[in-house]
């Protein structure tokens, strides 16, 4: 990881702010004039969800397109003895809330906070697909997955046609000429039949160029889905289903779906919310990867695991809930959340995977429950907003830049489980003023605290045995170093203290002051004062 000075730092600061900034006021919310890390969470309140501009509260009842359509304070909602009315649309059978009232009750009665959301089936169980066609495109070719018969209605008054095929697996294609404008294609399964989804090279195959793996083409047509539909036979949202329907909106995912696998919605740049039904258990690996205008999603109660890349680059995303049951959270599962201000991990989780909030500018306090055991390297690099973190004793290392460039971060007490710092694990904590650090901790990685430039004092306990490279470079508030051991720990390199204030005393224990004057890398004796206690 390469070195950046203080005024290198300010500078991607200032681009950081300017970026969620944007992405705020892009979204329809309200940013005013010299807003920070501490106000944006209250700015991005006022993002308009699903088109209105409901705040959100406690408990958040959503619609399939993002709209508020209950909201409730954690006090009323232990009061209410029914779940809210379903919304009602045409075309659509609600099919209830993705949480029961008493699993919501108990989640809220935990963790003060819920995203529920509504699920729905097709009127006469057809795959519905709402597209825009212009000119020059008006040739799609249908791919989907039949088993059995399946009748396609076009939607321009053309007659109907069928697909016909033996596995929910295996692909076959069926083409319609069109003219410029708007259509609905209905997709309606015969009795017994059913339908899943296919992809070509990562690629959904919904509407496509042709059946061959044309590497150019492929995803020529995609862009003009706007809206789907899916009915209450279909079971699964295979890899890569809707993977690079850039400009689809809003997307209806019925009850009966069990899984949602890799990349199903990668790259779906326009989709503003989403209900994962209650009887999915997993979220496979970059499921919502990159849907960048994703703000709301409620997760069901039954999952268990989010994937890696689940959430990455989802930078309109506001807030999550992650169920009790779940218990990882897969690397860079929500990497570049910018506008997530706040999260609940809840206790069953017992591991933090490698970047999984890295970049969340936004996230401003966090506590990771009792069970986690471990947090991956980069799992909150560049929380610029990261004002506060408890750490759980049960975590035993702290991983490499797993808290880099948490510039809002002012003191951190390290569990006394932990035996070893990572390289860059608090780096850039330009606002840490204290850390303790226990006495397990037997090694201190290169540049672990490196540009901590408010920190004011450290002391290095007994059994520390080696300090690396950059580990405390650049902390110009240092007012003294304190060391526990009789013995010098080693030090790969004189940069370790790089930049220390020539008035920083060196405290060691009495009796063994010669030892480390002449220690290898230690700050230079004929500068520095060292202190025997």
């Amino acid at each position: 990881m390469p070195e950046h000075t203080i005024a290198e730092n300010l500078t991607r600061l200032t681009t950081a702010r300017t970026n969620i900034a944007n992405a705020i006021t892009a979204k329809g919310g309200t940013v005013t004039s010299g807003d920070g890390f501490e106000e944006f969470p209250a700015d991005i309140a006022t993002i308009p969800s699903g088109g209105e501009s409901t705040n959100r509260n406690d408990v958040n009842f959503y619609d399939y397109d993002g709209t508020i359509v209950n909201s409730y304070s954690a006090s009323d909602f232990a009061s209410l003895t029914a779940l809210p009315d379903n919304p009602a649309h045409e075309g659509l059978t609600a099919q209830g809330w993705n949480w029961s009232l008493a699993k919501a009750k108990a989640y809220v009665a935990k963790y003060g906070n819920l995203n529920v959301g509504q699920m729905y089936n097709t009127d006469n169980g057809a795959l519905r697909l709402y597209i825009h066609l212009e000119e020059g495109r008006l040739s799609p070719v249908l791919g989907l997955c039949p088993n059995g018969t399946l009748t396609v209605d076009w939607g321009d008054g053309s007659a109907t046609e069928t697909m016909t095929g033996s596995s929910t697996s295996t692909l076959v294609y069926l083409g319609h000429t069109y003219a410029a404008g708007d259509y609905v294609i209905s997709v309606l399964p015969s009795s017994g039949s059913a339908l899943g989804f296919g992809q070509r090279n990562s690629s959904s195959t919904v509407l496509c160029k042709s059946q061959t793996d044309d590497v150019d083409g492929r995803r020529v047509y995609l862009n003009a889905i706007q809206k789907v539909e899916i009915p209450d036979g279909v079971t699964s949202i295979s890899s890569s289903a809707f993977n690079g329907c850039y400009s689809l909106a809003s997307v209806t995912i019925p009850d009966g779906v069990t899984s949602i696998s890799s990349s199903a919605f990668q790259y779906c740049y326009s989709l503003a919310s989403v209900t994962i039904p209650d009887g999915v258990t997993s979220i496979g690996s970059s499921a919502f990867n990159n849907c960048r205008s994703l703000a709301s999603v409620t997760i069901p109660d039954g999952v268990t695991s989010i994937g890696v890349d689940a959430f990455d680059n989802c930078t309109s995303l506001a807030s999550v809930t992650i169920p009790d049951g779940v218990t990882s959270i897969g690397g860079y599962a929500f990497q570049y959340c910018y506008s997530l201000a706040s999260v609940t991990i809840p206790d069953g989780v017992t591991s933090i995977g490698s970047s999984a909030f890295n970049g969340c500018y936004s996230l401003a306090s966090v506590t990771i429950p009792d069970g986690v055991t471990s947090i991956g390297s980069s799992a909150f690099n560049n929380c610029y907003s990261l004002a506060s973190v408890t750490i759980p004793d049960g975590v035993t290392s702290i991983s490499s830049s797993a808290f880099n460039g948490c510039y809002s971060l002012a003191s951190v007490t390290i569990p006394d489980g932990v035996t070893s710092i990572g390289g860059y694990a608090f780096a850039n904590c330009t606002s840490l003023a204290s850390v303790t650090i226990p006495d397990g901790v037997t090694s201190i990685g290169g540049s672990a605290f490196n540009n901590c430039t408010s920190l004011a004092s450290v002391t290095i306990p007994d059994g520390v045995t080696s300090i690396g490279g950059y580990a405390f470079n650049i902390c110009y508030g240092l007012g003294f170093i304190k060391f526990a051991s009789a013995t010098p720990p080693t030090v790969s390199s004189s940069t370790a203290w790089g930049s220390t204030p020539k008035d920083c005393i060196i405290y060691v224990p009495a009796g063994y002051l010669e030892d480390y004057e002449g220690a290898t890398n230690y700050p230079d004796p004929d500068v520095y004062t060292y202190v025997e206690y």
